[in-house]
């Protein structure tokens, strides 16, 4: 071998160890926190107005988040595959072409979220706190809030690899449920401590760990990609 080849080997071994490809994801997991957080900038102003306005307000000013999400995912799922685009370009080239599409699949979710917690912000008033059918209410509204965003996280992560009509991306979600158990239980999980984290301590902190979550969503959603990708397109 030459000191020409052993050069170019060199310089295309350089960057390539595991330690660079860590690197690279955690930069890339940290750009695409910084452009989520900055493409839902509305919702602090609505965090701040207050329990009493803050709950008509923070549905509105999650509308954005849609297409956001979708954006989002879309740079994730190509930083896992490997591809050196970067996740700015292709966080905004999905945003600007997705958006109408996230925000027909969003936008119904979010109204039915936050009919769900209207209903569990007036609990309280509408049945005795001590009766024994408030806990079991207030379960099962938490419950069907985690099965309502589950769905439309798994219908935006599908937007954002596969372009379904909306109805179909709503049937392959539903779909999901059962077609990959694991993938499905492992994103109620992910949901749930994020919720959990985020009543423990304090709402403000999901911009910080907004990112790291949709991140953790995309990684253990790979198999259900792969089997849409397989059973419901076409080379």
């Amino acid at each position: 071998m030459t000191e020409r080849q052993l050069v170019v080997q060199k310089k295309a071994e350089y960057g390539a160890g595991p330690l660079f490809r860590a690197a690279g994801t955690i930069a890339g997991v940290m750009t695409g926190s910084a452009l989520l957080v900055l493409a839902n900038i509305l919702l602090l102003p609505a965090l701040l107005a207050g329990p009493a306005a803050g709950i008509w307000l923070v549905p509105v000013a999650l509308v954005p988040a849609g297409p956001a999400l979708v954006a989002c995912m879309y740079a994730f799922n190509r930083l896992l595959a490997g591809h050196d685009s970067g996740v700015y370009k292709d966080f905004v080239r999905s945003y600007r072409l997705n958006f109408v599409p996230a925000l027909k699949v969003w936008t119904p979710c979010l109204l039915v979220l936050a009919v769900i917690a209207v209903n569990l912000a007036g609990l309280p008033a509408a049945l005795n706190p001590s009766s024994p059918a408030a806990p079991a209410v207030r379960l099962a509204l938490l419950v069907l809030a985690l099965l309502v965003l589950t769905t439309a996280v798994h219908a935006l992560l599908l937007l954002s690899r596969f372009s379904f009509r909306t109805r179909d991306l709503y049937r392959l979600s539903l779909y999901s449920f059962s077609a990959r158990k694991r993938v499905s239980l492992g994103n109620v999980g992910i949901l749930f401590v994020t919720a959990t984290l985020l009543l423990a301590t304090t709402a403000y902190l999901l911009p910080v760990i907004a990112g790291a979550v949709v991140f953790l969503v995309c990684l253990n959603s790979r198999p259900l990609l792969r089997l849409v990708e397989e059973k419901f397109t076409t080379a």
